[in-house]
């Protein structure tokens, strides 16, 4: 995902997923043994899906689920270009692969070619109006494009699909425009019934935490401030997320809290602005 923000300070990002686009109405006989091959997929497993001369051809939907995948490995490891070239294969076969226009929309977007990202989403959506997670990839490219009506109508007809697997990201993302066009209360309302739907969203539940800090409600922030502290035990906390971490921790008067906070803060991200801000912050107590 191309690196949209939310709205004044808030720096976390609306999701795409371009996970969902190599398993999405997967063929029957190898849906089961894609949940995890897209994601361990290794550049070392690229090899040629196209039949040997003389031998027996490989069926379309087989040719076509394995180009996917190769595509989406060559894309998480970093090589649009071969990402493309595959998914063209692709469309020499068949030119009405929803997915293929679908994932050629995300590879175009990550090289930061929008209007060739447009096309190939809108064209993915012409031949398969239901498919959610191609809605929710283009309301991301929307977002970042600046055009928030229409994307806020591709988030809304993601969420309006109660089958879709992202269906909580949708609505995640739905609040992250109401963000960017002033409606405060909308977005609060929209990352709650995103967490109901999913409790194991890092975005909401640090969105959450800052407003009902800047709402003076702490006793909320400070629980959606750990439910994020349980979804992120294993990566670096943002800055943005340890000065909330050290704002609460002073209103719980919680001093060994604070100090690894402020430490954490203080050696991952010492040019940072809310570095600057526990700092001034310092020299006013």
């Amino acid at each position: 995902m191309q690196e949209p923000v939310a709205s004044h300070h808030r720096q976390e990002l609306i999701e795409q997923h371009t996970m969902d686009n190599p398993r999405r109405y997967a063929h029957p006989v190898i849906k089961a043994a894609l949940l995890t091959l897209a994601a361990s997929f290794t550049l070392a497993g690229c090899v040629s899906t196209l039949p040997p001369e003389g031998q027996k051809k490989v069926e379309p939907e087989i040719f076509e689920q394995k180009n996917l995948e190769i595509a989406h490995g060559f894309l998480q490891q970093g090589y649009p270009q071969r990402a493309i070239s595959r998914l063209e294969e692709i469309l020499k076969v068949n030119r009405q692969s929803a997915r293929t226009y679908g994932m050629l929309g995300v590879v175009y977007q990550s090289q930061g070619e929008y209007d060739l990202a447009e096309k190939n989403f809108v064209r993915s959506l012409d031949i398969d109006s239901d498919a959610s997670d191609v809605r929710n990839n283009f309301g991301v490219l929307l977002y970042t494009t600046g055009k928030y009506d229409q994307a806020r109508k591709q988030f809304e007809l993601a969420t309006d699909d109660i089958y879709y697997d992202n269906r909580s990201r949708a609505f995640e993302n739905l609040g992250f425009v109401s963000l960017q066009t002033g409606d405060r209360e909308e977005a609060r309302q929209l990352f709650k019934r995103a967490l109901r739907l999913d409790q194991n969203l890092v975005r909401a539940s640090l969105e959450l935490t800052d407003m009902f800090h800047e709402d003076g409600n702490f006793v909320e922030s400070e629980r959606y401030f750990q439910n994020y502290q349980r979804l992120t035990q294993n990566s670096r906390p943002s800055p943005r997320a340890l000065l909330l971490g050290i704002e609460l921790a002073r209103v719980f008067r919680q001093e060994n809290r604070l100090a690894d906070y402020a430490d954490q803060l203080t050696r991952f991200y010492p040019g940072s602005a809310e570095y600057r801000k526990y700092q001034a912050s310092l020299r006013n107590d």
